[in-house]
């Protein structure tokens, strides 16, 4: 399906639940009460519960549903009964059943009328079944029986959206703005619905205005990322659409919609494309001197890699060294040199199929068919690498950047790569600067430094790359360097006091994996100052994403309108998810999303997509990511429903915690424990890796 046409969704829902009349489930459920119908005093229900948690977890959700369908029908203990009826309301709703949900969660509020999340459920499902009066009874009861802020406010959310249905955008806003002014835990959300009532009452301004904000409070909301891109494009504010267009086409490379969108824009933009982008352009190397680091063990980095590790194929760049530089050709040896301080340009000549390098002049004072090598004279020397033009796919960091050490090009069919040969002491300091934010705090950096050197030399004896020209890549896909511009001078000074030290599994480097936030607890298991996790089952895990963070949680941002690293929702749109599985798998229009398995945190391993044409199974959260949120999905802690418009879902709620996969180090909870609790270095590691050791490698 074309990403450029939304699909018209007819009104009318049919339920995707086995074929049950509600009359006949209430019939059921009603009977259990019956001293004839209850279980025996021996029979051990707790079994088939346990069997139900262990098959949700194994992936296998109809067999859990099934389990506990039968403890909620045996069980004579009401406690039982409403765990049962608890969980199962939840797997329900995921799965879309939502009628079945609601029956099982009425009989509940009979035996539990004072259950605020009973009302709270009841009122998702009914909000999913557009019975959007019921839902704001049930909405309403809920904020009647609970003080809780957090289910407060997220029943408050659905209020919200039931409102909208029904008093139109005036009605919802004021629920809204409570949220907006109390609970900032739930600012993009809904800062993304107040853009859409103001869209609905015609004013584009505002609409645009709350899109950024909800863009300010997640960066990674994906959906409002989108509907930027849209009004930017209807209000004919061309720079921003076609910047908007352009980040989305970067972000998901296989996206023709968008990138023909940018196409088209573009033509009304007038200035020089890359530089109205985010890139870095640098007039001037930040380095005005070589660098104090010492010589020791290189990597050679490739450098300008897209998303899968592979670097770019350039045509052309320009550079200047802050110190005299040589040639070296791979076959010719020592041809040239050039002095300090002046702009010289490498070029691909398609007419010859040669390869040339001109000084400032513009004077050719070398030409070659072979690989060629720039060296600076002085030890430390920098090379700025100005203006690269890639013939490369989106998503490829295209920005100026500072580096050290050898500079190779490497001759290729129809352009060149650039390889970096550099001290891995000189890569730490940047790569650790922007890990932390730019943050100044020596313990902290000092930590990171740690992390960086062992996960850089880890990766280069992991082989992540089998291509003679280079051992890492500058993507995320190995570990992202920026450039040596970015370094700040206590990320330089953290990167010397620990020179050399690694964290060590076996006398080797371990992994050293890190992430941005936990969100309480990393998958490893380390404590970040959370709430011990209740049991892992399908209930738990959904309560614990509609819970907000502990307020010493380690990960949690000072500000928190910027929590959204270790708490989030977003409403993602089925259109677009339809759009980028049909260009591999066709599925048709989206029924259901269902995660299958998970591990023993609750992440997300696989999930399956059902479709009016197809069904699709997606495993690892790389793919999870990519197909949910174009790789921008934050973590695979999540849960997943949907909420219908009609006969198919009209966006799915997408409930999440932490950032990353969660193992290994935390560097928002690192970084807490130094500036907040005055954690040295050594103690950070051992907080977060306590089974490694601390080595000193050999001086080289």
């Amino acid at each position: 399906m074309s990403a450029k046409s939304e699909p018209t969704r007819r009104h009318e829902r049919t339920d995707l639940s086995r074929p049950r009349s509600l009359a006949f489930i209430f019939l059921s459920l009603f009977s259990i009460a019956s001293p004839a119908r209850r279980a025996s005093a021996e029979e051990n229900l707790l079994k088939p519960l346990g069997e139900a948690f262990a098959a949700w977890a194994a992936g296998r959700p109809e067999d859990a549903a099934g389990s506990l369908e039968y403890v909620a029908f045996r069980s004579s203990d009401t406690a039982l009964t409403l765990t049962a009826i608890r969980e199962l309301a939840t797997l329900l709703a995921e799965q879309g059943k939502n009628r079945e949900a609601v029956a099982y969660l009425t009989k509940a509020e009979i035996l539990a009328p004072e259950d605020p999340y009973l009302a709270f459920e009841k009122g998702w499902n009914l909000l999913s079944l557009e019975s959007f009066l019921d839902a704001r009874a049930a909405f309403e009861k809920a904020l009647t029986l609970t003080g809780e802020a957090d289910l407060a406010s997220q029943a408050r959310f659905g209020l919200a959206l039931s409102e909208a249905h029904l008093g139109g955008p005036s009605s919802a806003a004021s629920h809204l703005q409570t949220i907006y002014n109390k609970y900032p835990y739930l600012l993009s959300p809904a800062a993304q619905v107040i853009s859409a009532q103001y869209e609905k009452l015609g004013k584009r301004q505002h609409a645009i205005t709350f899109l950024g904000e909800a863009l300010t409070y997640d960066p990674r909301n994906l959906q409002a990322e989108i509907d930027l891109a849209r009004l930017y494009d209807k209000a004919n504010y061309y720079l921003p659409a076609w910047q908007t267009y352009y980040t989305l086409s970067a972000l998901d490379p296989d996206d023709s919609y968008s990138a023909k969108k940018a196409e088209n824009l573009a033509d009304h933009v007038s200035g020089k494309l890359d530089n109205l982008l985010y890139w870095t352009r640098m007039s001037w190397p930040v380095h005005a001197k070589p660098l104090a680091v010492a010589a020791g063990d290189t990597l050679r980095l490739g450098l300008f890699a897209g998303s899968g590790g592979v670097p770019s194929l350039l045509t052309e760049f320009s550079f200047i060294a802050n110190t005299e530089f040589v040639i070296n050709d791979s076959r010719l040896g020592p041809v040239g040199g050039g002095k300090a301080n002046m702009q010289w340009n490498v070029r691909y000549n398609i007419l010859n199929k040669s390869y040339e390098l001109r000084d400032a002049m513009g004077s050719v004072i070398h030409s070659t068919r072979n690989s060629f090598r720039l060296t600076p004279k002085a030890p430390g020397g920098v090379i700025l690498i100005k203006s690269p033009v890639l013939n490369a796919e989106k998503g490829v960091n295209r920005g100026d950047r500072e580096v050290t050490g050898d500079l190779s090009v490497m001759v290729k069919e129809n352009g060149f790569r650039l390889v970096n040969a550099a001290p891995v002491e000189a890569l730490v300091p940047p790569i650790a600067t922007q890990l932390a934010g730019g943050s100044k705090v020596p313990e902290e950096l000092k930590a990171l430094s740690v992390v960086v050197r062992t996960r850089l030399l880890h990766l280069r004896t992991a082989r992540q790359h089998n291509d003679p020209d280079y051992e890492l890549c500058d993507s995320e896909h190995c570990l992202a360097f920026p450039g040596l511009q970015i370094e700040n001078e206590a990320a330089l000074q953290a990167s010397a006091k620990t020179r050399g030290e690694v964290l060590a599994a076996g006398g080797s480097p371990a992994p050293a994996y890190f992430h941005t936030a936990c969100g309480g607890f990393t998958a490893d298991g380390v404590n970040d100052n959370s709430r011990p996790p209740a049991r892992l089952t399908p209930f738990n895990l959904y309560y614990r994403t509609l819970k907000a963070p502990a307020d010493d949680l380690l990960c949690l941002a000072a500000d928190r309108t910027k929590a959204s690293d270790a708490v989030w929702t977003l409403m993602l749109k089925p259109k677009w998810i339809e759009d980028r599985l049909n260009r591999r798998t066709k599925i048709g229009y989206i029924r259901s999303i269902i995660v299958l398995k998970r591990d023993a945190t609750g992440r997300a391993l696989s999930m399956k997509v059902e479709g009016t044409a197809g069904s699709a199974v997606l495993e690892g959260f790389a793919e999870i990511s990519r197909v949910l949120a174009a790789g921008a999905l934050r973590s695979p802690l999540f849960v997943i429903r949907p909420v219908f418009d009609g006969k198919y879902p009209g966006y799915f709620l997408v409930r999440g915690i932490g950032t990353g996969h969660g193992r290994g180090y935390c560097v928002l909870g690192a970084h807490s424990l130094a500036k907040d609790r005055g954690a040295g270095y050594l103690s950070i590691l051992r907080h977060y890796f306590p089974n490694l050791m601390i080595k000193k490698l050999p001086s080289k």
